[in-house]
Parts: C-alpha cells; structure tokens; sequence
C-alpha cells in the first residue's frame, strides 16, 4: 500500500520572477507538497515524532521564501526542493510550485512547475 502525506495551497511571497517589478516587490505563489516516508511508525503507536512535523516544514519554506531572489520558478523550486529534502531526509518529495498571477499581457491563467525528487 502506498502512503503519502499531501499538504496543500501552501502561499509563499517570493521576489522570482524575469520582470524587475517581480524581483523587487515579489508575488504570490502556492505551493502542494507530496511526501513519501514510513508512517508506519507513527500509525503503531501514535507517535507525532515518527512523522512529518508538516508546521515545522510550512514555517522553514515560509522563511526560505523571504530571502529567495532569483528569475524563475525552475531554480525557486529546486531551493524548496533541496530544503525539503534537507530537513527531513524522506524517501520521495513531489512538488507543484505554480505562479498565481503571472505578469503576461492577456492571460489570466497560472504557470505551475512540478518536481519530483526520489531518493534510495
């Protein structure tokens, strides 16, 4: 059986973006996160340290957010990747970034990236 752990419409301000207006000031984004590990441990026995501290994780991404500053979302997802992965040594992480009002003339659409990182 698969298990995974889903944390959903994480909002983040980040200055990434291509337009000077976006690095300096910042924008909006959301975030979804998958997480695989073995929660068995933690279904045994009830145990909240066997788990993923999902507060901890919202409150480490929100302050890695402030001091992001980059052009695109590709590199911003791979920093938020690489913290996730960092922090809490999981078996598999998968991630959907998505740019909530990108600046593009005449589209009112969002712009999403997904990564998924697996490690064994």
């Amino acid at each position: 059986m698969e298990t995974f752990l889903k944390i959903e419409n994480i909002k983040l301000w980040a200055r990434v973006g291509v337009l000077d207006e976006e690095r300096k000031l910042g924008q909006l984004f959301s975030l979804d996160i998958f997480l695989w590990t073995d929660f068995e441990k933690c279904t045994l026995n009830d145990d909240i340290k066997k788990t993923v501290d999902y507060s901890k994780l919202v409150q480490v991404l929100k302050d890695q957010s402030k001091k992001i500053y980059c052009f695109t979302i590709e590199k911003y997802s791979k920093a938020i990747l690489e913290i996730i992965d960092q922090e809490f040594k999981l078996s598999k992480i998968k991630i959907i970034l998505t740019k909530c009002n990108p600046p593009i003339t005449g589209f009112d659409g969002k712009v999403s990236i997904v990564r998924i990182l697996e490690n064994n």
